[in-house]
């Protein structure tokens, strides 16, 4: 099992802890292709990267980004000051001022992923008809 979510844990905040259902997801040896979401766990440098820019940008939000919609600066974070082991997942517009970057939500990672599927799968579906 690979411990995705072990690069993540100098930047979580007093009380908050992931969702049994991201743990999970990401546990698994390979993960499912969601593209155009990207999950940052793939890599060390992207949770930091991602972590420090976020915290940088929203100082008054307490946000951990798991995931960004390819080629773009939309992402989705955790809210960090939940502590109710069901955190929402926000989607927000990176670089946008404060106050400007908040794209809405999901109650939680299971939704959120929900969500990522079906985007998914209409994004590959408009990709083949475009090469037709």
């Amino acid at each position: 099992m690979i411990d995705r979510y072990m690069a993540y844990q100098k930047y979580l905040y007093s009380g908050f802890s992931f969702p049994d259902s991201f743990i999970n997801y990401i546990s698994h040896s390979e993960l499912e292709d969601i593209e155009p979401w990207w999950l940052f766990c793939s890599s060390s440098n992207y949770v930091d990267f991602w972590c420090e820019k976020v915290r940088e940008l929203y100082p008054d939000r307490k946000l951990i980004p798991f995931a960004n919609w390819r080629y773009s600066d939309d992402i989705v974070c955790f809210d960090g000051e939940d502590t109710s082991g069901d955190p929402k997942v926000y989607y927000v517009h990176a670089f946008a001022s404060a106050g400007w970057e908040d794209r809405g939500h999901t109650d939680n990672f299971t939704e959120w992923l929900k969500i990522a599927r079906l985007e998914s799968n209409r994004n590959k579906v408009e990709r083949v008809e475009d090469d037709m």
